[in-house]
């Protein structure tokens, strides 16, 4: 095992951020806000988002340009937050390198078809090059999914995605080609954690990435009954074995002999039920959101693992982002503010 990647001065720069997390009040004022340019002044002026939106015109900026800038922190973050952790030593940090890099290469499955890439280039984080396996930027010249194969030659996502090279762009599956990076995703963070962690910390990371995918478990079985009808034998198939909070004998028996209301309602009676929201059912994701906000939260406030501290904190911060994104589309889209509020987990 090697050291502790994270220091405890990444730790306290961690815990600093969250501090400066959006707090009740942010979201209400937010919530007032009844256009994208009075969100991008609020967010600017008043909040810890100042550091990637100084420079621009929020009288002016456009929808897409104000998400894609909200988004690029995400990855800001990680960065500057990593320089304090000792790459030379220890490969933890790869598994937020994984989240970029998949990231953007779903990001160019779908652009395949786009005649003009400028978006997909100005929300890439190129200054993420010296971490990543291949070179980013040639992602915007891959028009199909060969010459996608191609910029990924030599990687770990090479032989995952070759199995599923489709007859022609229009043909092929993109939750697949999702599904199938998500598993090395998991493949390569738990190799890592094996490698770097030991004791109790190696077992409460487990926790953590086993939780995403049991979670990501829940979702798949969810959305599959609920709007595929997909028989049990189906769902079976698609799912991850892993098994956290939720024995497998009890899934695969809710997978038999409950519908898409039943199994969740199921979910929520189990290991499950202190870490979810109250409010009425949203959508799927909004409940396995909630779960990990919780588990999160409890994370950064009582473990003293730098570690730990990151990986909950990194999550926190995609939540929170997440939050900002739902508010824009609902006020892009004349959303009843009451309706927007019950997308936020905070």
């Amino acid at each position: 095992m090697s050291g502790s990647f994270s220091s405890n001065a990444m730790a306290s720069k961690a815990k600093a951020m969250y501090g400066k997390r959006l707090k009740e009040t942010d979201y209400q004022e937010l919530l007032r806000r009844r256009s994208v340019n009075e969100i991008a002044a609020y967010l600017k002026n008043e909040t810890g988002y100042r550091d990637i939106l100084t420079g621009i015109n929020e009288h002016s900026i456009h929808r897409g340009h104000l998400e894609m800038l909200i988004r690029q922190r995400f990855f800001l973050i990680f960065l500057q937050l990593i320089r304090y952790g000792d790459t030379a030593k220890s490969s933890f940090y790869k598994y937020g390198i994984y989240l970029i890099e998949i990231k953007q290469i779903l990001v160019t499955i779908r652009a395949f078809n786009d005649k003009d890439r400028s978006t997909q280039i100005a929300q890439m984080p190129i200054f993420a090059g010296k971490y990543t396996s291949f070179d980013l930027e040639k992602l915007v010249v891959a028009t199909d999914y060969d010459q996608l194969l191609e910029v990924l030659k030599n990687t770990v996502y090479y032989e995952a995605l070759k199995p599923y090279r489709p007859k022609s762009n229009d043909d092929f599956d993109y939750t697949v080609c999702e599904v199938a990076l998500k598993a090395v995703y998991y493949q390569q963070v738990n190799a890592i954690i094996e490698k770097e962690f030991s004791g109790d910390i190696k077992k409460q990371m487990k926790e953590i990435f086993n939780t995403q995918i049991e979670l990501d478990n829940v979702t798949k079985i969810y959305r599959l009954k609920k709007y595929y009808k997909a028989s049990p034998e189906e769902i079976e198939k698609v799912l991850n074995p892993t098994f956290e909070r939720i024995p497998k004998k009890k899934l695969i028996e809710w997978i038999e002999t409950c519908d898409a209301e039943t199994f969740l309602q199921r979910v929520s009676e189990s290991a499950y039920k202190n870490y979810i929201d109250d409010k009425n059912f949203v959508f799927i994701e909004y409940h396995t959101d909630a779960i990990h906000y919780n588990l999160n939260k409890h994370i950064i406030r009582f473990s003293s693992n730098p570690d730990l501290i990151l990986v909950a904190f990194l999550g926190l911060l995609e939540i929170e982002i997440q939050n900002i994104i739902d508010i824009i589309e609902g006020v892009r889209y004349n959303v009843e503010i009451d309706k927007i509020s019950k997308l936020l987990i905070y």
